[in-house]
């Protein structure tokens, strides 16, 4: 291992996915660990919790950030819009969120650009990280089954509304077609089991949480919008990125080296899981990986902003060189 160890705020996150493994995490995740911005030698970046966490983990760990200059320190959040109102005031210095959430704020004219890609999905849906998920004895066995359920999100109006349109859309519903709840990741597995919702969207490690506690997927909405698909993004904002655009370029160039890393072994990144995540080792052998390349997909974002403006999430119109700085 090269570089310093990641910082302590790492713990918040540790901490968070152990809970998850009893899946009776009870806190609010939106606002974990977040305690003002960087002094100008740190950089407090929020990513959801999770494996999207963990890759920036791995990252920090290996020191692929301290090589451009940079001490970046972790903040697990919820994920979607939660973390935009703590980058516009100043409370981190990167968010990462989905597509959906940044174009939302963008099309409101936030001053925010995204500077690095975030989670992408596999090219087969059988390598999705992302699962569509009911109890196994409940008698939902396609999104056709859907119709008038609840479908639990870890947050609204993110990518969440555009992936489920996807599978939806294929069995003749729309998304008003159900009604979706919103609770924390780790919530879901024990609130699918109990009823409260009838179906659950979960991404890893959670999925496999879920599945190891009895629930089964019935669709994999990543792949089923777009194979291949780019789920997340970081963000930082317009005047940062003008102020200092090394900063941005430093920060993109840490995600793009450990996401190369992780595609050159994903076996390395599997066997550190339990030490930054707290993981068991057998629950991170198996869970399905998401895909890292670190520079912004274009085909991804515009087929994002196009779904959105069908379901009307937005009526903005998308600049693509404006809203990402490359």
């Amino acid at each position: 291992m090269r570089g310093r160890r990641a910082t302590a705020l790492i713990t918040g996150l540790l901490a968070l996915l152990s809970t998850a493994a009893c899946t009776d995490y009870g806190g609010d995740l939106s606002g974990a660990g977040v305690s003002g911005g960087g002094d100008g030698d740190t950089l407090v970046v929020s990513e959801t919790a999770g494996t999207p966490a963990s890759f920036l983990a791995y990252g920090i760990r290996e020191g692929y950030f301290e090589e451009q200059g940079l001490n970046v320190e972790l903040s697990p959040s919820a994920g979607g819009a939660s973390v935009i109102p703590a980058l516009l005031s100043g409370d981190i210095d990167v968010a990462g969120s989905n597509a959906v959430s940044a174009l939302i704020a963008m099309g409101r004219r936030m001053p925010i650009e995204m500077i690095a890609a975030g989670t992408s999905t596999s090219e087969s849906p059988d390598d999705d990280f992302s699962s569509l998920m009911v109890p196994e004895d409940s008698p939902i066995t396609s999104a056709a089954d859907l119709d008038g359920g609840r479908v639990a999100v870890n947050t609204l109006q993110n990518i969440n509304d555009v992936v489920i349109h996807a599978v939806l859309a294929e069995a003749g519903l729309s998304n008003d077609d159900v009604s979706f709840v919103e609770m924390p990741f780790p919530d879901m597995p024990a609130a699918i089991q109990r009823g409260d919702v009838d179906a659950g969207l979960l991404i890893e490690p959670f999925a496999t949480v879920g599945a190891s506690q009895g629930l089964r997927p019935i669709a994999r909405p990543y792949t089923a919008a777009m194979p291949s698909l780019q789920i997340g993004t970081y963000l930082m904002t317009s005047d940062k990125v003008g102020e200092d655009p090394e900063t941005a370029a430093a920060f993109r160039a840490g995600v793009t080296a450990t996401a190369e890393a992780i595609a050159a072994d994903p076996e390395a990144f599997r066997e550190a899981l339990p030490e930054i995540s707290e993981l068991a080792p057998e629950l991170a052998s198996r869970m399905d990986l998401p895909v890292w390349r670190g520079t912004t997909d274009r085909a991804s974002i515009e087929m994002i902003h196009a779904t959105m403006r069908e379901i009307g999430l937005t009526e903005a119109d998308l600049d693509y060189e404006e809203a990402v700085a490359e």
